[in-house]
């Protein structure tokens, strides 16, 4: 039965013996799988990159499942709930991570100074035998550093870390992902994602994130179309229905209660803004994922 909440995790919540002040850790696939089986529901508060050496299984994502197949490396963002069913015979690696260890090295290149590209990143990619042996070997490296920690080895690791994710982000081989030219345009634009993040509960306009960010509204829009191809109320009506269909299929937190956990002032404004943007009622979508995902 689901919770009634998503309970959040941290890395230091995990206890761990040893995890670098809560900010990167290992875990094997038994302990990774204990944590976030089908029986639970949670939101990370870090990075995760999954390697899949063998075995086979399902993979929660929000709403997305997948396949745990070998050679499949996952990586899941900040804030999304994932968990595990029908697993056998599993081995991998598990990298946990949180934005300010990634961002504990400023190199003066901006490809590689921050998390930037994240956000947007595929849940998975398949490598090759050689590129997954190529990938291993980075990860192996931060092991090694991290078993027998000594002088400079969370900077070792970062560094090494930071050349994982470029192999994970070249593997998509999408130009957009390392697109990082300085500039105010991009500023803004990563401003205002960071700024959805926070408040898209209360503020649902495109006007409320102008005013913070001191454009215009009509400005701040042509941005977001420039560079993400949907209109800045497109982009928060994205994160607001993202968080209703982690609700709906996480919890048993009634439709009214989500409407209200999610800053709606009543069930049926909900109901319309959700079905507006999926062409389904929330207890509709929430029926039909149980129906052809019953494992989970």
């Amino acid at each position: 039965m689901a919770d009634s909440l998503i309970n959040l995790v941290t890395i230091n919540s995990l206890k761990r013996p040893f995890s670098f002040d809560g900010e990167f850790v290992f875990l094997t696939p038994s302990d990774l799988i204990a944590v976030f089986n089908a029986q639970n529901s949670f939101k990370t508060k870090f990075y995760t990159l999954l390697i899949v050496e063998s075995g086979s299984g399902n993979l929660m994502i929000d709403h997305e499942v997948h396949e745990l197949q070998k050679g499949r490396v996952f990586f899941v963002n900040y804030n999304q709930v994932f968990r595990f069913a029908d697993v056998e015979d599993f081995k991998g690696e598990a990298v946990l991570f949180t934005r300010s260890f990634y961002n504990l090295i400023y190199t003066g290149n901006r490809k590689i100074k921050n998390d930037t590209a994240f956000s947007d990143l595929p849940s998975f990619m398949d490598f090759s035998k050689n590129d997954l042996a190529n990938f291993k070997t980075g990860v192996s490296d931060m092991k090694r550093e991290f078993a027998t920690p000594a002088l400079l080895s969370k900077e070792i690791i970062c560094l090494l870390l930071k050349a994982s994710m470029l192999k994970y982000i070249r593997k998509t081989d999408n130009p957009n992902y390392s697109d990082f030219k300085t500039n105010r345009k991009n500023s803004y634009i990563e401003d205002f994602k960071h700024l959805v993040e926070v408040h898209f509960k209360e503020l649902k306009r495109t006007s409320d994130y102008s005013q913070k960010l001191t454009i215009s509204a009509n400005y701040l829009n042509a941005l977001i179309k420039e560079k993400l191809d949907i209109s800045a109320e497109n982009y928060i009506q994205n994160r607001v229905i993202l968080e209703a269909e982690r609700l709906l299929l996480n919890t048993d937190l009634s439709v009214t209660e989500i409407s209200f956990e999610l800053g709606f002032s009543d069930k049926s404004h909900f109901g319309k803004y959700f079905k507006k943007n999926t062409q389904n009622s929330p207890n509709n979508f929430r029926k039909k994922f149980r129906i052809e995902n019953n494992t989970f």
